[in-house]
């Protein structure tokens, strides 16, 4: 995979490599552990799911945010555990990009082209992944934020205040529009974008719904639009990039719901993985869930903005259904 010129890096980026290395405690963080890929497998047991889709294999991977820190051994690595799994069906759960920004365009439509999967790729989009960025600002509203400053004076400040939020969602962020150059890409790639639609995937005889929302935290999370072309008369896999969107979904249909996002706390140590991870919803945070009647499952992602992970190695996500009778 061919590798852009690396962008021009902030000096306390440098200097915080530097203290990583000089540290020694720094080095399985910063340089180890976000390279640690770890393959999760689990079988669900779904009921009235018809016997032609019995042990079908689903991939999930997400939280890819390339950027010039992401190696290409790196992703020859990812795409080599998929093909080796050989999934029936891949799905992408939102954040191809960071901070909206497409520096990486060459690599990134080469690895989404170097995967593929009988029943087909589909993907949603994340909150990096609209025109412009959308996350948490200072007063804890959901707002368009702009990188700005390096990464390690955004995580010293995001360490040491604290933000409550407030659920409300900006005029600015309500109204950011898609990433055009972002879904350009995709076109000329397999995966097939849902925003806010289902698709009813033909599998052996049988279908399965796969139903993927749009961004919750700008406010585009709409099941009412999204479930209007859902088949009842088979199972669904949900797509929602952040897990505060289940509450949402409570009413609709859906045996398994896969998010992303939170990447599994990111720095898993107790009382410092809140001041990263803002959840409405703080049992969210990673792993397999039962809501109601139906499966969530939080996927720890494969990058992040910030290269740097303690206890949260990144994970794909391999899925296969199972008939409950």
């Amino acid at each position: 995979m061919k590798k852009n010129t690396p962008n021009p890096t902030h000096l306390s980026d440098f200097l915080w490599d530097l203290w990583c290395v000089a540290s020694i405690i720094g080095i399985w963080p910063r340089f180890i552990e976000p390279n640690l890929l770890h393959t999760t497998k689990l079988n669900l047991k779904i009921p009235k799911l018809p016997q032609a889709l019995h042990g079908i294999k689903i991939l999930q991977f997400s939280d890819l945010h390339l950027n010039s820190n992401v190696s290409d051994f790196f992703l020859r690595k990812l795409v080599q555990k998929i093909k080796k799994l050989s999934p029936d069906l891949i799905v992408f759960t939102g954040d191809f990009l960071c901070y909206s920004q497409m520096k990486d365009k060459i690599r990134l439509q080469q690895l989404l082209n170097s995967l593929e999967a009988p029943c087909g790729c589909f993907a949603i989009l994340g909150n990096h992944d609209y025109e412009k960025s959308v996350s948490i600002n200072p007063q804890g509203d959901y707002d368009i934020i702009s990188k700005k400053r390096s990464m390690i004076k955004e995580g010293f400040s995001r360490l040491f205040t604290t933000v409550k939020l407030t659920k409300v969602v900006s005029p600015a962020a309500k109204s950011v529009g898609l990433h055009q150059e972002l879904l350009d890409l995709l076109q000329q790639t397999p995966f097939k974008l849902l925003h806010n639609n289902t698709a009813v995937v033909p599998i052996k005889g049988s279908y399965l719904n796969l139903c993927g929302l749009g961004e919750y935290i700008c406010g585009r999370c709409q099941p009412e639009i999204a479930f209007t072309h859902y088949d009842r008369r088979y199972p669904g896999i949900v797509l929602a990039h952040n897990p505060d969107s289940i509450p949402l979904l409570e009413s609709f249909p859906g045996d398994i719901i896969l998010c992303g996002h939170t990447h599994g706390g990111q720095i898993n140590i107790p009382w410092m993985w809140k001041k990263f991870t803002l959840l409405e919803n703080m049992n969210f945070k990673n792993g397999l869930h039962k809501v109601g009647t139906k499966w969530v499952y939080i996927n720890r992602g494969i990058g992040s903005v910030m290269p740097f992970r303690w206890f949260a190695r990144p994970e794909i996500l391999l899925l296969s259904l199972e008939s409950d009778s």
